[in-house]
């Protein structure tokens, strides 16, 4: 089976947003590390391998923000621990 894009054809594509570099930043947002981390490594690889679609930035900034906030969670774990 061919894998046919209507690029092939020179239907102009409409850009649009990855749909994975939104959840990922709004699980972000949300506090919901662990998805933010998933699906922001999914979108920014999606977005990065399709020329009409974007959010890249939306994924990289999920993925900062997931790794900030599993960093405080494991910090503070420490600290609880240690102060136990």
């Amino acid at each position: 089976m061919v894998a046919v894009d209507e690029t092939d054809f020179g239907i102009d594509t409409v850009e649009r947003t990855n749909v994975c570099a939104i959840v990922a930043l709004f699980c972000a947002l949300t506090g919901l590390f662990i998805p933010a981390l998933v699906f922001g490594a999914i979108g920014y690889v999606e977005s990065g391998g399709r020329e009409y679609e974007t959010g890249s930035g939306l994924a990289v900034a999920a993925l900062i923000l997931g790794a900030i906030e599993l960093t405080a969670v494991v910090v503070a774990a420490v600290v609880l621990v240690s102060l136990h």
